[in-house]
C-alpha cells in the first residue's frame, strides 16, 4: 500500500481543528461530538468526518471526538480499514460493520459520555438504535455551529483551495481552446477530468448546458452531460468543481460560439453587472442581507434566478446560501476574513429557457474580496 501523492494535513493543523471543535463543546456543555458522514457526491458528504480525521471513507462512517481523550473513527466496510488507517490523521481507526450503532454506543458508554453533540444527517435507523442503547444520553444537533466553524479557513486549507482553483483555470483555458462546432458535450467532461488528474487534483463535477442562442431551450448548467454536438450560434454554460485533498474550488463561465444574439448580449450585460455589484458588496463585516439587497438588480431588469447567487465553500457547500431578492431573505450571517465563498449570479428568464451563470471562488481577506482564479470574470467567445 502507498499514500504517495495523497494530500494530507500536518499534525498541527489537525490539532487546531480539534481544539476549535472542543471549544464548540464548551459552548454547548457537551462531553463529546459524534460526527456522521457518507460517500455521496464523490465522498464530499464525508466533509465533517474528513475535517477531524483526514479520512473520507467510501461508505458510512462515524467519528467520536470526546472533550477529553483521543478521537476514534469507525469505518463500516471491513476491507476499507487498512486504507483508512494509512491516511488517517488520528491514531484510532476501527472496523464497525454496516450497522455501526452498537459499536458506537459501546464506545460512548466506555468513555462515560452523557451529553453528546451530533453532526451530520445520521440515518434514522442508527439514531433509533443509539437512543435505545443509551437511554440516559442527552443529544443535541450541532451541525450548523460545527459548519460555521469550518467556514473559517487556515492557511493550510487555503493552500489546498488555491491548488484546486489553479486546476479549474487550466480546464477553462482548455475549454476556450477546444469548444468549437462538432465537439460533444461529453468530450468536455472527459477533458476536464483528464486535466484535473494531471494537475494533481481530483475532478468533482462538471455541469454543462449547450443550446442555440436564437432558439434557447435551457438556462442553467445540467447535471446530465449529453452527447449533443456543439454548433455555431450556441451558448454553453459551465459549472466546474475540482478538488485537492477534497478541498474544492468552483468556477462558472459561459461561452458564446460566435457573436451573441441581441437577447443574450443584453443578458450578459446584466449578468456581468450583478456579478461586479455583488463582488463590491462582499467583505468582512458585510452581511448576507447586504448581498440579497444588491442581487435585486436581477429582478429589476425583469429576470429571475434558479440557483443561489452566493454560497460558502470548502470541502462542501457551507453557509451562507443566498438566493436573489425575488426569493425569501437569507438567515442572519456576517462575513469574516478567511472565509471562502462562490459568487455565482445566474439571471434567467421566467420560463427558464434562457440564462447565464458567471462566478468563481473568492477569499474574503483584509482587502475585501479576492478571486482565487486567474481567469477573468467574463464571458468567453469562441470562433
Amino acid at each position: 500500500m502507498s499514500a504517495v501523492g495523497i494530500p494530507r494535513f500536518g499534525a498541527e493543523e489537525i490539532a487546531r481543528r480539534h481544539a476549535a471543535t472542543r471549544g464548540l463543546m464548551d459552548d454547548g456543555d457537551l462531553d463529546g461530538l459524534l460526527v456522521f458522514g457518507h460517500s455521496g457526491r464523490r465522498r464530499h458528504n464525508q466533509a465533517d468526518v474528513y475535517y477531524l480525521s483526514g479520512v473520507a471513507p467510501q461508505h458510512e462512517s462515524y467519528l467520536l471526538l470526546p472533550k477529553n481523550g483521543e478521537p476514534v473513527l469507525f469505518v463500516t466496510h471491513y476491507n476499507h480499514l487498512a486504507s483508512a488507517r494509512e491516511v488517517a490523521a488520528i491514531d484510532d481507526v476501527r472496523r464497525a460493520g454496516r450497522h455501526a450503532a452498537a459499536a458506537v454506543a459501546k464506545e460512548i458508554t466506555a468513555r462515560g459520555l452523557a451529553r453528546l453533540g451530533v453532526v451530520g444527517p445520521v440515518f434514522y435507523q442508527d439514531m433509533d438504535a443509539l437512543r435505545a442503547a443509551l437511554p440516559a444520553a442527552k443529544w443535541a444537533d450541532v451541525s450548523l455551529p460545527f459548519r460555521a466553524l469550518r467556514t473559517l479557513k487556515s492557511e493550510a486549507e487555503l493552500d489546498f483551495q488555491r491548488r484546486a482553483a489553479a486546476a479549474c483555470d487550466s480546464i477553462i483555458t482548455a475549454f476556450a481552446r477546444e469548444i468549437r462546432p462538432g465537439v460533444e458535450e461529453r468530450d468536455l467532461l472527459v477533458l476536464s477530468e483528464q486535466i484535473a488528474w494531471r494537475s494533481g487534483c481530483e475532478p468533482d463535477f462538471l455541469y454543462l448546458n449547450s443550446t442555440p442562442m436564437a432558439q434557447s431551450e435551457s438556462a442553467v448548467p445540467n447535471q446530465n452531460i449529453s452527447r449533443r454536438k456543439l454548433a455555431m450560434g450556441d451558448v454553453v454554460n459551465t459549472e466546474l468543481t475540482v478538488s485537492y485533498g477534497l478541498y474544492s474550488a468552483q468556477i462558472l463561465r459561459p461561452f458564446f460560439l460566435g457573436e451573441p444574439t441581441a437577447a443574450y448580449a443584453r443578458l450578459y450585460e446584466i449578468t456581468k453587472t450583478v456579478h461586479d455589484r455583488l463582488a463590491a458588496v462582499v467583505k468582512a463585516g458585510a452581511t448576507a442581507h447586504d448581498v440579497w439587497e444588491a442581487s435585486g438588480y436581477v429582478e429589476e431588469q425583469g429576470y429571475t434566478t434558479v440557483d443561489s447567487v452566493l454560497h460558502g465553500f470548502g470541502i462542501d457547500i457551507l453557509p451562507p446560501n443566498i438566493r436573489s431578492k425575488g426569493f425569501a431573505p437569507p438567515p442572519a450571517f456576517t462575513f469574516k476574513q478567511t472565509m471562502t465563498v462562490v459568487l455565482q449570479p445566474n439571471p434567467t428568464t421566467a420560463d427558464e429557457r434562457m440564462g447565464l451563470q458567471l462566478g468563481e471562488l473568492e477569499l474574503i481577506d483584509e482587502n475585501g474580496f479576492e478571486s482565487l482564479h486567474a481567469i477573468p470574470a467574463e464571458v468567453i467567445q469562441c470562433s
